[in-house]
Formats: C-alpha cells, sequence, structure tokens
C-alpha cells in the first residue's frame, strides 16, 4: 500500500510541474506577443512621423519658394538660401491701382475701365477659381486681365506670367479659359439678322454709303499662326502667301459690326468656298433677302438710250470678286484697266466704297487687338476660339461705345484700304451669274454713273 502511495505521490507531483511549466511558457509567449506588438506600435509611429517630417519640409519648401525665406538643413541645422525666379507682385496692381488714370488704362487693355467691369460681370461666374486655386492668381479679374492684355498685345506666356507672378502653365490656362468664357457670349453680341426688322437695321446702317439697299458686307481675313498640333493635313493651313493662316469670314453691316462669323478655316481654303460652308450663307441661297419684298426698294434712273427706267431692288450684300454674282449678292467688274469700262470702273468705285467697311473691321479687330496682326503659336482649337473671342470683343466695345483710337491704326493693311476693287480669283458662282442678277447690276451701273461720288466715311468709325 505504502508503495502504491508513494507512486500516485510521485505521478501527482509530475503532473503539477509539467502544468506549472505550460504556465511559465505561456507567460513567456504572451510577453513575446505584447512585445512585437509595441515594436510594431513603435515602428508605425516613427513611419508615421518621418512622413509628418517630410511634408512639413515640402511645405517649408513651397513657403521659402513664395515668401523667399530660407529652407532649414534636414539634419545638423541651420539653413541655406533657396533660388526662385524674381517675379514682382505688384504689376497688376500698379496697372489697376487707384493712381492709374484712365487714358494709360485703355492704353493697356483697349478699352475704358467703365467697359473691362460691365464685361467682368458678364462673365464673373465662368472665372471663378476653382476650390484648388491659390491666392488672388486665378480670380475672374486677373484671368480676365491676363487675356485681354494677351489678346492686345501678343504678350508671350512667360510675360503674362512675369506681370501675373505666376507660372507659365497657369498663365496658358488663365488664357484658355478667359477665351471660353468671352466666347460664350457670341450669341449676345453678334447676333446674326434673319428678321425684316433685322434686315432693315443693317440697310438703315448703310445709309449715307452711296450703295441703294446694301445692308451686309463680306470677306474674309488670315490670321498668321504657329501651330502646335501635329496632324495629317496640316500643309492645308499654308496659305497662297506661304505662311500657316487661320482663314476667317464674317458678314458685316454698315456700323462695322460683325452679324454673321465663322473662325479657323484652313488657310488654303478660298473664300469663296469657306463663306458657302457658314450656316447665314445657306439662308442668304434660301431667299432670306430676296423673300422681304417690303424692304425692296425703288430706284429710277435713264438707260443708255435716255428712256426713264424703274428697279425694285432687294436687300443686297456687297462681295468682291471671290464670290459670286447673286440676285442678292453685288461683286465688282473684274478685270484690267483695258478691260473694264469706264461706266463699270464708276460702279466698282461705288460698291468698294460701300464694300470697304468690312475691310476697315477687320483692320479695328487687328488694330485693338494685335496679337491677331503677327504671328503667335497656338494650338488649332484655342486659335480658332481667341479670334472668335476678339470678334465678340469688337462688337461689345461698338455697344459700349468705347472709341477706337487712331494709333492702334499703325500698321495694319486693312484699314489703307481703298475704293479699289479687289482682284481675288472668281468664285463658282460668279461664272454663271444670274439673269436678275445682271439686271440689277447694270441698273445700279446706270444709277451710278448719273450720281456724283459719295462723302467717304472715317475709316476709324
Amino acid at each position: 500500500m505504502e508503495a502504491l502511495e508513494g507512486c500516485g505521490r510521485s505521478r501527482a507531483n509530475n503532473v503539477t510541474e509539467s502544468y506549472m511549466t505550460w504556465l511559465r511558457m505561456r507567460e513567456a509567449l504572451e510577453k513575446e506577443d505584447e512585445d512585437a506588438e509595441r515594436e510594431r506600435k513603435r515602428i508605425f509611429a516613427e513611419g508615421v512621423q518621418n512622413q509628418q517630417r517630410a511634408l512639413a519640409m515640402c511645405l517649408d519648401l513651397v513657403s521659402s519658394v513664395v515668401t523667399n525665406t530660407t529652407i532649414p538643413n534636414a539634419v545638423g541645422g541651420g539653413g541655406r538660401s533657396c533660388w526662385k525666379m524674381d517675379r514682382r507682385q505688384n504689376n497688376f496692381d500698379e496697372l489697376f491701382g487707384t493712381r492709374t488714370d484712365e487714358e494709360t488704362f485703355k492704353r493697356h487693355m483697349r478699352m475704358t475701365e467703365e467697359s473691362f467691369e460691365n464685361l467682368l460681370r458678364l462673365v464673373r461666374d465662368m472665372l471663378q477659381p476653382s476650390r484648388y486655386s491659390r491666392g488672388d492668381y486665378m480670380s475672374p479679374r486677373r484671368t480676365l486681365a491676363l487675356t485681354i492684355l494677351r489678346l492686345a498685345h501678343g504678350l508671350t506666356y512667360l510675360q503674362l506670367g512675369q506681370l501675373f507672378a505666376i507660372g507659365i502653365s497657369s498663365a496658358h490656362k488663365c488664357y484658355a479659359r478667359g477665351v471660353e468664357a468671352i466666347c460664350s457670349l457670341r450669341e449676345r453680341f453678334i447676333r446674326m439678322p434673319s428678321t425684316e426688322r433685322d434686315i432693315a437695321s443693317c440697310i438703315a446702317s448703310f445709309s449715307g454709303r452711296g450703295f441703294p439697299n446694301a445692308c451686309l458686307a463680306v470677306d474674309g481675313c488670315h490670321v498668321k499662326v504657329e501651330l502646335t498640333d501635329q496632324f495629317d493635313g496640316l500643309q492645308d493651313f499654308i496659305c497662297y502667301k506661304g505662311f500657316y493662316s487661320l482663314n476667317n469670314m464674317a458678314y458685316v453691316d454698315g456700323k462695322g459690326m460683325f452679324r454673321a462669323v465663322l473662325c479657323g478655316w484652313a488657310g488654303s481654303s478660298a473664300d469663296g468656298g469657306v463663306v458657302r460652308e457658314m450656316h447665314f450663307t445657306r439662308m442668304l441661297q434660301g431667299g432670306l433677302l430676296t423673300s422681304m419684298h417690303s424692304l425692296y426698294k425703288t430706284v429710277a434712273f435713264l438707260d443708255p438710250a435716255g428712256h426713264l427706267v424703274t428697279l425694285q431692288l432687294p436687300p443686297m450684300v456687297l462681295a468682291d470678286s471671290a464670290f459670286g454674282l447673286e440676285a442678292w449678292q453685288m461683286n465688282p467688274y473684274k478685270g484690267d484697266n483695258g478691260s473694264v469700262t469706264n461706266r463699270q470702273r464708276r460702279f466698282n468705285w461705288f460698291h468698294s466704297s460701300a464694300r470697304v467697311v468690312v475691310e476697315h473691321a477687320f483692320g479695328r479687330l487687328k488694330g485693338r487687338f494685335r496679337l491677331l496682326l503677327r504671328t503667335h503659336k497656338t494650338s488649332w482649337k484655342l486659335g480658332a476660339h481667341a479670334i472668335m473671342a476678339a470678334m465678340v470683343l469688337h462688337n461689345f466695345l461698338g455697344v459700349e461705345n468705347d472709341e477706337f483710337l487712331d494709333e492702334w491704326a499703325e500698321g495694319v493693311e486693312e484699314l489703307e484700304a481703298t475704293e479699289e476693287a479687289n482682284e481675288d480669283t472668281m468664285g463658282e458662282a460668279a461664272s454663271a451669274p444670274l439673269e436678275a442678277a445682271m439686271v440689277y447690276k447694270e441698273g445700279l451701273t446706270n444709277l451710278f454713273v448719273q450720281q456724283g461720288r459719295p462723302v467717304r466715311r472715317n475709316r476709324n468709325r
């Protein structure tokens, strides 16, 4: 019995010792897990702190560039100077400051301060800065001013960046946004005449120009560009003068206001072909003017035989010889001095004296916004939109009665246009003129032979 009891106590002691050993091992493992967890948390915290320090250093770097402070060294304390572009911060404020007189403002912005504020009210909503913009650099006022300065003077993006204390890419983005905002006003300021009231207003605008019942004049204008796009057909933008250009077409009333436009066509395209792509031209071909019988004008004259003749003239568009002869469209007689008779030359003089309004409109457009007067780098889309924006501004300033200064006419060929007829290549429609159109043309020729020359208008009005 004693032997059995001793054996039982031995087994119990062994079980107790094994249990205690297991508890000690468990405690050791739990302690190792706790130590590993603490180490993991420590490493994670150090990583977060390192990221925060790196972010702080980046912010200090940006701040030092903007404020021209020093950047602390990452190791060892102290500091080092940071190189930055020297940008003047007050150029824009000088231009728009209270000390700037009206004359200086207009020479810079090509409009009065009142006109600028009126324009800003129209486009402010479209030019609101995004939530990612910093400071006042991208405000509607600055964006609009930057856009107009580039259109007016042809400033580069580098020059605009220095003027407004922004980067080159930011200047480009501001300009593109400003152009888009101005183009959004097209329907408001470039109103296509489509009713009898509109056409009657256009006819009245030609009053005193010597050509009866003229309502519009049409012509094209090339703008030199250096396209940054790369695509097939780029050679189509080389015009007949040998440089890249965008061809732009416009119908203009007697006050020099653009009434229907098409911008950004390939420079190699003929004027007669481009104008046929316009929606307004298709409206004219569909009888817009010839159907307005209440606007026909009766003219009386003596034919070569001395008989009194009366003629009912529809509202007419005046075009050069690149465009076809239609019942609603008059072009000049074409030929050299030997083939054009004195009677025909007199018709050409009256015709060109009235049609020159479209030449002067393009001239004032280029004179006020001189980016269109020189070769500039642009994409096809932005170049076409910039020309459209300039036309919108032209009409807007006409509504505002913002005067065109004579000094802006310097170097603009279109403002030197005279009464001489344009000798461009004749369009397809002119090869088979309508009978009615020839009757109108011959009747007007007889009328002009019996009249004195009209009074010449100021080219800048």
